[in-house]
């Protein structure tokens, strides 16, 4: 009875591992890390003179290191 009882406990322990990796917003299978990806993206965004575009252009770059928003 009580291993039954510990079952999903282990299975939410399992799927906290599998998915350790994942970051809020964002999906990306098989992408560069996301951390380096954010972090270059950020810089050629902060390149970019029109404020209006800065967050196109940042998105434009995560996409082509692997990661896209959610939802989208």
């Amino acid at each position: 009875m009580r291993s039954i009882l510990l079952l999903p406990v282990f299975l939410l322990c399992v799927a906290g591992c599998a998915t350790g990796g994942m970051h809020p917003g964002w999906t990306g299978e098989g992408a560069e890390p996301f951390d380096g990806a954010r972090d270059a993206c950020r810089a050629q965004a902060d390149a970019v003179t029109a404020a209006s575009e800065r967050e196109k252009a940042f998105e434009a770059c995560m996409e082509a290191r692997g990661w896209r928003r959610l939802g989208q």
